[in-house]
Order: C-alpha cells, then structure tokens, then sequence
C-alpha cells in the first residue's frame, strides 16, 4: 500500500483517501467505528448528524478532531478513524457480494500491484476491491473498472470522486464477455469476477500488454466455473495456471485444566461438579484421608473462536501472460 502523507490545508482541496491532514476537516470522508460488527462511513459537513447504536453524535463536533480521536455521542462513546481500503470494505453500502480483506490481500499479490501498475477490472459492483486496487497502484497508475449495471458504476465514480480517486480509476459500463475492456495491449493486470469467465479471458490476453506481459486472476464460487476458466486460459497461452482457496480461521488462546490419567485413575476429578461429590470430599478430609491427586494444572491451549466461522468464500485461479519476444 502507498505510504500516506500528511499535507498542509494550502494543498487539500478535496476529501482523499491518500492525502490527509492531522485534524478532521469538513468534507472530509472519516469512519466511526462503533463496535467490531458497526462502522460507518461519513462525509463531514455542519449541521449533520450521525445516528447509530450509541445515540447520535453531531458532526460540529468531528471537525478539527484528530483521526484516531475518542468521542462522546449521547449514549456512548465511538472513535473517528482516518479511511483505509479495508475500513471501507466494512463500512460500505453492500450493492452486490463484496470480497472481504482476506481475498482481496491475495488478489492484490497475485495480480502484483504496485504503484504505477494499470489493471483492468470486472465487476465493479459495490467498489471493495476497485478502493484497493486504487489505493495500491497510486499516485500514477491507473484502474479501468468494468460493469454492466449503469447505476452501480455512477455510484462508484461519485464515491471515487468523494476520496480523492478519480485521476487514476476509470468507471466503465461494459460487458467485457461479448465487448471486451475499454483498453488493449496496455494493462498489467485483469481481474475477472463474472458468471462466465471463459467467455472474457480472450478479451483479457488482448487487453495486457504484449511488450510487458502481465497477470490475469479470476474469482469464481465453483470449481466448474474453474475449470472452464483453465481450459480457457491455456488455450489463449498463459501459463502457471493455479487455483487456491483462502479459508482464514480465527483462533483464540483459552486457559483450561490438564490432569494425566494416572491421577484421574487414583482421585477422579480434581474438580467435582455436583453436591454430593463436594460432600464426600468434605467428609474425606475431616476424616483424614489423603487426597493424592493435586489439582489439575492450568495450561494455554489454543481454539477456534467462534465456533462457527464463514469458510469458503469463492476460488482463485491465477495465471501468467509472457511477453511477446520480437522475431530476430
């Protein structure tokens, strides 16, 4: 990701996620975040207010506030955050399924992003991936952004126009299946997230440059969707195919009681449960019987929290253009 730079107010003149200054400006576009599961996404403007689950909070009172800064709404207390591709992905109007941070680190890597790239995309839909493409190929690259729905590709080039990324994203009405993308022999890299890739991965071996080669990774649900995708990409003469899936799991380190079978067999359970088990351990002491068995010892395990966790989410197929060698 571009490193972001503090400016001074002579140079802002528009809301950006690249450009900030240290305190909150009106227009400025900033993420309240509320609890783990509740962060809104906000343009400052006086005379406004934010509702959410901690009361309401006036926007008088963001402007001039550090990012970072805890307030105080009438009932509870939310912070202002400064945004960031992945504040956004959770803070954003859902449009259509979105990819999550998880999916769209790796499409970042698998695509190779870096300032300076231009990377052509389809879907556009709710704008998650589109922010961090952006955001990842700035201050001189360039993102051409495909869609078929009108409505949803106006609303993605207002809000790029709201954070500061409309010099380098291209908004698109386009059906790269039957029409192509909106530039050839040119891009670094395309990304796919359509219901029939196959139909768009020639579209896509003309859009990357000859001279340079580039990247093609396509999101797809299902493995048969995969694997038309593939016969598709060896037949337009990529190499290095590959699939994964990205499954993250969350884990949470816990601290339970260990007791070896020797001295379960010998006491039972260091730790009984029930009244009359605590009663006869009672009685057992005030008669002097000796309890052999110490007490379990304490020990960090690690588990899977929640219980219930989202597993498959979509497969990623990755391929490689080479560049074309001039004839000698």
């Amino acid at each position: 990701m571009p490193v972001q730079q503090a400016i001074s107010v002579d140079e802002k003149d528009t809301a950006s996620f690249l450009k900030y200054d240290d305190r909150i400006q009106e227009g400025d576009t900033v993420i309240v975040y509320v609890t783990y599961g509740q962060t809104l996404s906000i343009i400052v403007k006086r005379g406004q207010t934010c509702m959410m689950k901690y009361g309401a909070l006036r926007h008088e009172f963001i402007i001039g506030k550090r990012y970072g800064c805890r307030l105080s709404a009438t009932a509870g207390y939310v912070y202002i955050l400064r945004p960031s591709s992945e504040l956004w992905t959770r803070s954003l109007p859902r449009r259509t399924q979105i990819l999550y941070t998880a999916d769209c680190a790796v499409i970042l890597q698998l695509l190779d992003c870096k300032p300076g790239s231009v990377i052509c995309e389809s879907g556009t839909g709710s704008g998650s991936l589109s922010h961090a493409i952006a955001m990842s190929i700035a201050p001189n690259g360039h993102l051409y952004t495909h869609d078929i729905d009108e409505t949803r590709t106006k609303k993605v080039e207002q809000e790029f126009r709201e954070h500061g990324l409309s010099e380098i994203t291209t908004p698109v009405v386009q059906n790269v299946c039957t029409d192509g993308f909106f530039v050839t022999n040119s891009c670094d890299g395309v990304f796919l997230d359509v219901p029939a890739p196959w139909e768009a991965i020639k579209h896509a071996a003309n859009a990357i440059s000859r001279s340079r080669g580039g990247r093609l990774v396509s999101f797809s649900p299902c493995i048969e969707q995969v694997q038309r995708a593939c016969l598709a990409m060896r037949k337009c003469g990529f190499i290095q195919i590959e699939t994964i899936e990205v499954v993250p799991t969350t884990y949470k380190i816990v601290s339970q009681h260990r007791q070896t079978l020797a001295d379960f067999e010998e006491a039972g359970d260091a730790y009984p449960k029930t009244e009359d088990s605590r009663r006869k351990r009672k009685l057992d002491a005030e008669n002097g019987e000796s309890l052999s068995c110490q007490a379990p010892i304490r020990k960090g395990t690690s588990i899977v929290f929640p219980y219930q966790q989202p597993t498959h989410t979509g497969y990623l197929t990755h391929a490689t253009l080479m560049p074309e060698t001039p004839d000698l």
